[in-house]
């Protein structure tokens, strides 16, 4: 009897991230990125204001003020906000200049697509996952399972990850639970 092949449901490649996203170990990272995900980061496209800028004016603080505190002329302190907008401005100086207002710098790097970085890492390997030979010979209630374990191997391929160029190195974690 031959076996007909079902495509692989979004309930199966659900099941398969949970399966994969445990033997990962991402979670750290993806946690402290989550409060950003749904944040809109850019100041204000209608506006060319910087974040020196919104800080400083809501919290009614002069540009003059500032500059004093950071023991500088009030046109270096006017440059600063210059150079963020350019973003040529050191992480260093934006430090200094926020915590002259009394603010902490806080930056962050997230996925352009505002997932965290498995649902990133998963959205490279699952087509490479689903429509390997593999997964059509499986049996189709472990079609889950097979798929996770699919992704896994092609993370191990050192083809795989030159093709995708990540590092060789990436997948220590996932290694180490052999």
């Amino acid at each position: 009897m031959k076996k007909i092949f079902t495509p692989v449901t979004e309930l199966e490649k659900e099941k398969a991230f949970l399966v994969w996203h445990r033997l990962y170990e991402l979670k750290d990272s993806d946690q402290q990125i989550h409060p950003f995900l749904e944040l809109d980061l850019s100041p204000s496209n209608s506006t060319p204001y910087s974040w020196l800028r919104k800080a400083r004016t809501a919290l009614f603080l002069s540009a003059q003020g500032v500059s004093e505190k950071l023991n500088i002329t009030r046109s270096a302190y006017m440059q600063y906000e210059e150079k963020e907008i350019e973003g040529t401005i050191h992480l260093a100086t934006l430090k200094a200049a926020a915590e002259a207002m009394d603010c902490e710098l806080v930056y962050a790097i997230r996925p352009k697509a505002r997932t965290t970085f498995s649902e990133s890492i998963w959205k490279v390997l699952l087509p490479a996952a689903t429509n390997h030979p593999w997964l059509k010979a499986c049996d189709p209630k472990q079609k889950a399972k097979a798929l996770s374990a699919m992704a896994i191997k092609f993370m191990r391929d050192p083809s795989f990850k030159r093709s995708k160029k990540w590092s060789q190195r990436c997948i220590e974690k996932v290694d180490s639970t052999k």
